[in-house]
């Protein structure tokens, strides 16, 4: 179960390695300043004691399967409130859970119905992909990622720039060949309704964090701030640090 989960994160990451930021950009180039990169660590495969649990997250599809007690099996999405409804027992909070947690919850509350309940829960699909907008923004975490969503519309589902915010100096991070890459874009004008320079595509799992400072030197803050946000670790498991990189900036 855990490992299921954590293949299907894999094949997610991996389909952003390979990308460049030109490629995604518009047909205009002229807005994109500047790109640094600094190198990721070789892959090392994790040892399996090391690997986080999967935290079931909204939208995320579960199958409940009862061993000998079939009649009991489901498959369900978890609602927007982080929960899903079982025959009998009602609703169930399961966000922020590990399967392992809600199946042992799940086999607590049947034990009143049948007799020795079997119980395994799998994550048959996961949510949306994500894009993380942080900085001078009036919502800074997660916004869902759909098909050609570019960094001003990134910027807009979190709640637009604040007062503070140089637009002329939005960093975009990704991965790319086993680089962890930066961009700095100049969306000033594109905000005020001019879209003629561009605006540049965005891809799951971007970060793309809005100074309330101009960046001058690109290299100097990818080299100097990123480490220390994106501790270098092995790919497979960047994307529960992305997590925990947003509920930070939340608090």
């Amino acid at each position: 179960m855990k490992f299921s989960a954590i293949a299907l994160i894999r094949s997610g990451l991996l389909l952003i390695i390979g990308l460049s930021f030109l490629s995604c950009a518009g047909s205009h180039q002229t807005a994109l300043e500047e790109t640094a990169r600094i190198p990721l660590p070789v892959f090392k495969p994790p040892q399996s004691s090391d690997l986080p649990d999967y935290i079931i997250d909204f939208n995320d599809l579960l199958e409940i399967k009862f061993f000998n007690n079939e009649r009991f099996n489901e498959t369900v999405r978890v609602r927007p409130d982080g929960r899903i409804t079982l025959l009998r027992i009602g609703d169930l909070l399961v966000v922020g859970r590990t399967p392992h947690q809600v199946d042992s919850l799940i086999t607590v509350d049947y034990e009143n119905i049948i007799k020795d309940p079997d119980v395994t829960v799998f994550v048959r699909e996961f949510g949306a992909p994500e894009v993380y907008v942080m900085g001078e923004v009036a919502r800074p975490g997660a916004v869902a990622y759909k098909a050609r969503l570019t960094a001003t519309q990134a910027v807009a589902q979190a709640g637009g720039p604040g007062r503070q915010a140089k637009m002329r100096s939005v960093i975009i991070i990704r991965q790319d060949k086993g680089e962890l890459v930066a961009a700095r874009w100049d969306l000033k004008n594109i905000v005020k309704g001019d879209i003629s320079r561009g605006d540049p595509l965005v891809m799951p799992f971007d970060i793309i964090y809005v100074p309330q400072s101009y960046i001058s030197k690109l290299s100097e803050f990818l080299n100097t701030y990123v480490p220390t946000l994106l501790t270098p670790i092995d790919l497979t498991v960047r994307w529960f640090y992305y997590q925990e990189l947003i509920k930070s900036s939340n608090k």
